[in-house]
């Protein structure tokens, strides 16, 4: 695909992913709505809760990015990727010179830097409204939002590849979303949850994006994040891999 047809494309699926009414408002208008709320409620003020390190909105605002994250890589990708197939969509691009692969590329595309821009929207609202602290190296950071996107995108694509039907895809979509949004910290701190709801919390992928975005963010070290990163690298290794192979197999 010429580098035109790439953009005309993309500029199609943009269109389409403005006009879905859910993905913007989850990816952008909910995360401010949750800003405004428990910083009316909490403030930024140093925090027991955080070693009197942090302020509460310091902590939850880059736990806020991975519910970002996760609404364009766990509902909005394979939501749509499930759409397409069973509406066979693919199958028509595919007598085209664009594709099926290249349509799948452009709306996987599309979506991270849907991901990428509400989180630079949740970041800049936190900055002004509550003069979130932001201690963390660039770098680090930057790395901690493409690795977690990546490993977020494998799983939204193994969803959408593993179950055919688009209404079952949809629904293993909104479980495991809602499941991973209230148990892995991107809402509710995990420090008021009992010690049981944190071990079954640990098997959540969403709950070491979590820790590696406060953990960035507030200047730790890589080093010190390891098992956050070797988990968020093994399910992008997984589930992309099994995702790939199913996707080869299945009829479009």
């Amino acid at each position: 695909m010429s580098i035109k047809s790439f953009f005309k494309t993309m500029q199609m699926v943009s269109k389409l992913y403005i006009r879905d009414f859910a993905s913007p408002f989850f990816s952008v208008v909910f995360p401010i709505g949750m800003i405004l709320l428990f910083g009316g409620i909490y403030g930024n003020e140093p925090s027991p809760l955080y070693g009197y390190e942090l302020g509460a909105m310091d902590a939850m605002i880059p736990a806020f990015v991975g519910m970002v994250i996760a609404v364009n890589g766990i509902m909005t990708l394979p939501l749509n990727l499930s759409e397409y197939m069973t509406n066979k969509v693919y199958k028509r691009f595919d007598a085209t010179p664009v594709g099926k692969g290249n349509i799948v590329l452009v709306q996987v595309f599309v979506y991270l830097l849907a991901a990428l821009l509400s989180t630079a929207i949740v970041l800049g609202t936190g900055r002004l409204l509550y003069d979130i602290n932001i201690a963390g190296n660039v770098y680090a950071i930057l790395f901690a939002i493409l690795l977690s996107c990546v490993s977020i995108f494998a799983l939204g694509f193994f969803i959408a590849s593993v179950f055919k039907n688009g209404k079952i895809a949809q629904v293993v979509s909104y479980i495991v979303y809602f499941l991973m949004l209230f148990l892995s910290g991107a809402t509710m701190p995990l420090e008021i949850m009992p010690e049981n709801m944190r071990l079954y919390a640990n098997a959540l992928p969403l709950t070491h994006v979590v820790s590696l975005m406060q953990g960035t963010f507030s200047g730790q070290p890589l080093g010190e994040q390891l098992t956050a990163i070797f988990v968020l690298v093994g399910v992008a290794i997984v589930c992309g891999g099994v995702g790939a192979v199913s996707y080869r197999r299945r009829r479009w």
